[in-house]
């Protein structure tokens, strides 16, 4: 058996590696550490231990290849990956979101992948079209799929029982922005906060404001043209705004604080992602109920998605075609091990695991099947980051009372022409 030895360095990133004679590969990724993950793929919970455990799983089984983990900051980890291309020291299979492919693979850094997947026994018809558009940008295919994630609204039924909103044994939730703040009474005349969210010190707060924008059936950019100076912008911030200015919000929440207010029980809903389901499903001490993201603007549902994938150094396979064999098959372990990764909450993005009664009988998995059909996310951008950092700190700025509405989403719509050449 391969050992295992953890190190923690405090620049960037921890590592877990595995001493052996055999081709060495490296593998980058965030979601957090795991010292004791083993190697049962299917016992394990959270996105970390669930992880390591398929990579441990890997290693075991391919004596010939020996599997090093960098544990990445997730806040960190794009800055983190374009120093290491910069440097010409990048892992040999790294972490990738959708709205990063622009940024890595319009410099050429990361390796168009069509093509390969059959090579190794991946079929790519399987793949759901949601993940093939997220794979896809410029003609070309940009990483090997991990899943599809989602906003839901995680909910205390207790609370909501307590608030009157319990209907046939289903939560009720919103369908317009008065019915939201008739709720959010109920909820605070039964002495609890209505929605927890992030609002300070990330982007869940941001990413419901997109999901409002997108039922109006807007964006906040298509192509080279800014769209936040818009009517439907400001329907979005409002809906939010009223929130707050009722009191039945708490603006002050970054991540950590929103989600320990609502699992002690202080919250009616909280609004995160797909990543937590099982770990809220093991560690809450009330009923729990996991439902697809509130339409409050007409009949159009939408909810904020994006998609982990797994990119590849452009130039790996002519540099060193044993580590680019040993990575491939990495990634077809995993591919295979895509309802082990699931069981985190994540959506598959491959059909016949999707269809599967495993699958389907996931904790949770039928309350929110509803959020495949109207996942949304922005347009590809090259200067992804730095257009959602603009979007980000000044529409939740509007919305928490700290800035003015026309003036900052005047400067904002200028600001974005620049961002958007």
């Amino acid at each position: 058996m391969k050992n295992i030895i953890l190190l923690f360095s405090i620049s960037f990133f921890s590592l877990i590696s595995f001493n052996s004679y055999a081709v060495d590969i490296t593998i980058a990724r965030f979601f957090g550490d795991c010292e004791d993950a083993g190697s049962d793929t299917t016992t394990t919970t959270g996105e970390a231990c669930i992880i390591q455990s398929i990579i441990n799983a890997f290693n075991e089984q391919n004596t010939d290849i020996n599997v090093t983990t960098e544990v990445l900051d997730w806040g960190m980890t794009y800055e983190i990956l374009q120093t290491r291309y910069g440097d010409k020291n990048p892992p040999d299979i790294h972490i990738m979101h959708r709205h990063r492919i622009p940024q890595f693979a319009g410099i050429g850094a990361i390796a168009d992948l069509s093509g390969e997947l059959e090579v190794y026994g991946m079929d790519s018809t399987d793949i759901v079209p949601a993940m093939m558009d997220a794979l896809t940008w410029e003609g070309g295919m940009w990483g090997i799929p991990l899943d599809i994630h989602a906003n839901l609204v995680h909910t205390n039924m207790d609370a909501m029982n307590a608030a009157g909103l319990v209907k046939n044994g289903l939560p009720v939730y919103p369908t317009s922005t008065e019915e939201m703040l008739e709720h959010a009474a109920m909820c605070n005349a039964a002495g609890k906060e209505y929605f927890a969210f992030q609002v300070t010190d990330g982007f869940l707060g941001i990413r419901a404001l997109y999901a409002l924008v997108w039922q109006q059936g807007s964006n906040l950019f298509d192509g080279k043209i800014p769209m936040v100076d818009t009517p439907e912008v400001r329907n979005a911030i409002n809906a939010f705004k009223s929130l707050v200015d009722g009191g039945y919000v708490n603006p002050g929440y970054g991540y950590g604080d929103a989600q320990k207010a609502w699992m002690d029980g202080n919250a009616c809903m909280l609004i995160n992602g797909t990543w937590v389901v099982d770990y809220y499903t093991a560690n809450v001490d009330f009923e729990y109920y996991v439902g697809n993201f509130p339409t409050l603007f007409g009949g159009q549902g939408a909810t904020w998605a994006d998609s982990h994938m797994w990119s590849i150094p452009a130039n790996l396979k002519s540099r060193d075609p044993a580590k680019y064999d040993a990575v491939m098959k990495l990634n077809k372990f995993m591919w295979d091990h895509s309802l082990d990764w699931s069981r985190t909450g994540h959506m598959s993005y491959r059909a016949s695991v999707i269809n599967s009664d495993a699958y389907k009988n996931l904790s949770h998995r039928s309350e929110y099947a509803e959020t495949a059909s109207i996942m949304a996310d922005t347009p590809h951008a090259e200067k992804y980051g730095a257009i959602q950092d603009l979007i980000g700190n000044n529409l939740i700025a509007i919305m928490i009372g700290e800035k003015e509405m026309d003036a900052t989403l005047k400067d904002v719509q200028n600001k974005m022409k620049k961002l958007l050449r």
